[in-house]
């Protein structure tokens, strides 16, 4: 026996001892929706196994958490409690906010507090996720399950003729990959040799799915391995949207390659297939090297699932529901992205430490410290970031607070699926590279920042991740597509802030945030001839940082207020 062979049949042994051939229905999470959202993360234990108890971190529950529906221009407030023993946060993966309200590794709850960012959905349609982000452990506590999806509708995406029958035709599904000790049954943060793949915390998952078309939410929720999914058929499916809305158009497939903390919606037909059972498969072996879950590099080691096709969810077709989607739109809607012209242009390299490390990376040569910004741009400045990734390996590529679009993947224009909205670009190893234009027109603010990082969860922790501020503009708050203008003075204070300002539409209210997201002070405010000025005492705020929310009828604004 030759010992590749040896070391394979010890990986495969591995793998059938951890996944019995039963088939389990998948879960599918509960929702929340409405202005106020209440989540409490904690440290829990999970059967994932009969009878043996797994330790776990969940939200609202033992493992993952609640999908949370949200429609485009609500005003919502996410109260997160945590139970923790640990301190954590919680970042809205996608969302349109200020860094205030993003819960970056600068938003830390600590043990038996609550953080109550309040916020406008500016989003468009599509699937986010919400997970912890705390610097040196967004690894720990993702992996044991702190995890959910956020559902944005909107006005465009409802039109449409479309399946949004939730757990029936409109199917959410966290895909992960877990190391599970085969003696213990405990979840090992050593994501290089996952040996357990599921499905909404669900081992040898299975689905019902009825017989017409149906839509696919998919969460690459993996801490590592990049997806790369297609059917066991060959069929032919449609991506209507990417990260962070609908593309112009379906797009036909049939694969589809996701990193760590992207996400499509498929659209899968399967009119007059009753009866039939089909496999979602993973296709590691059709992944170049470099891509992890693909071929191993040199010296790394190579996991259970790392360069082989298995199914990843069986899926049983049942009848058809009463008025069922049959067909699929020619067109979804039209994305517009922004002129380039007199455009900042930054470079970014993506590196190993050392060169051919396939575990310590650095961007632009440096580490992440949060007493540190990398750059920073002003309130509605034009961005093209160029990326290139000089390392051996694969990266999934997120920046906070906005989406962006893909100019340009490997010198060329980007793939039909690729050219909507975006928060996540996977980088190819040895020169994959991406351009990508942004702008933040909504949110500043000089001291909070927002975040840039590989999605690797494991180089996250280790430092790939870096920081930028967006400048407010000189006359304070400001949106020109509704005309208001605000101004605090003075900033820092020893008393007390005067807001004053004008605007051409109704002041709903200004109220004050602590820097744990707090809701400490809040204050209805009339519009007289478009000006309007409330005065705030600071005899009460205990701290020195604070937060000023400014809500009008359409729009949101956050800027820091300092305390001498």
């Amino acid at each position: 026996m030759t010992k590749k062979f040896i070391i394979n049949l010890v990986l495969i042994l591995s793998q059938c001892f951890l996944q019995t051939h039963a088939q389990n229905l998948i879960s599918i999470p509960d929702t929340l929706s409405g202005n106020i959202i209440n989540l409490e993360i904690a440290d829990s234990s999970h059967q994932f196994f009969n009878g043996i108890n797994t330790s776990t971190i969940g939200y609202n529950g033992s493992y993952l958490g609640p999908t949370i529906i949200l429609n485009k221009g609500q005003n919502v407030t996410m109260n997160l409690a945590n139970m923790l023993s640990d301190t954590t946060t919680t970042h809205w993966h996608g969302l349109h906010v200020a860094p205030s309200n993003d819960g970056s590794p600068h938003s830390p709850i600590l043990p038996s507090q609550i953080w109550s960012p309040s916020f406008i959905v500016l989003d468009n349609a599509a699937t986010y996720w919400y997970h912890p982000h705390l610097h040196g452990k967004t690894l720990r506590q993702v992996v044991k399950g702190a995890a959910g999806l956020i559902i944005v509708r909107d006005i465009v995406e409802s039109s449409l003729q479309l399946p949004r029958t939730y757990g029936i035709d409109d199917i959410p599904l966290v895909c992960q990959f877990q190391h599970i000790d085969s003696v213990t049954k405990q979840i090992i943060l050593n994501d290089e040799l996952d040996n357990i793949t599921m499905v909404n915390g669900t081992i040898n998952p299975m689905v019902n799915i009825p017989a017409q078309i149906v839509r696919l939410r998919i969460l690459n929720a993996s801490s590592h391995r990049v997806l790369q999914l297609g059917f066991n058929d060959g069929r032919t499916f449609w991506q209507i949207t990417s990260d962070d809305g609908l593309l112009d158009i379906p797009v036909p497939l049939t694969r589809l390659r996701l990193g760590s903390g992207e996400r499509a919606e498929i659209l899968v037909n399967f009119n007059g297939q009753t009866g039939n059972t089909f496999y979602l498969n993973q296709y590691g072996n059709e992944l170049p090297q470099g891509f992890p879950g693909g071929p191993a590099m040199m010296g790394s080691p190579i996991g259970p699932f790392d360069n082989i096709t298995f199914n990843f969810l069986q899926i049983n077709v049942v009848p058809a529901t009463i008025n069922p989607i049959t067909s699929i739109p020619n067109v979804l809607t039209t994305n517009n992205i922004w002129t380039t012209s007199g455009a900042s242009t930054m470079n970014f390299n993506i590196q190993g430490s050392p060169a051919m490390s396939m575990t310590n990376f650095t961007i632009n040569g440096v580490k992440y410290d949060e007493n540190i910004n990398n750059f920073s741009k002003n309130l509605n400045d034009v961005m093209i970031w160029n990326i290139t990734n000089q390392s051996m390996m694969a990266h999934p590529f997120h920046i906070h607070g906005n989406h962006f679009f893909i100019t340009s993947y490997n010198g060329s224009i980007p793939p039909a699926n690729l050219q909507g909205r975006k928060d996540v670009v996977l980088l190819g190893p040895n020169g994959g590279s991406a351009t990508l234009v942004t702008k933040y027109e909504d949110f500043s603010d000089s001291i909070m920042p927002y975040m840039y990082h590989c999605h690797i969860l494991s180089h996250e922790d280790n430092g790939m991740m870096g920081q930028f501020i967006v400048n407010p503009l000189a006359t304070g708050i400001s949106d020109e597509a509704f005309n208001v203008t605000a101004g605090v003075f003075p900033n820092p204070t020893n008393n007390g802030w005067n807001i004053t300002g004008e605007c051409t539409e109704k002041i709903i209210y200004v109220k004050i945030m602590n820097s744990l997201g707090q809701e400490i002070y809040k204050d209805e405010i009339e519009t007289y001839n478009n000006k309007f000025q409330s005065n705030i005492s600071s005899n009460e705020l205990k701290g020195k940082v604070f937060f000023l929310n400014f809500k009008t009828e359409h729009e949101s604004h956050t800027m820091k207020l300092m305390k001498k």
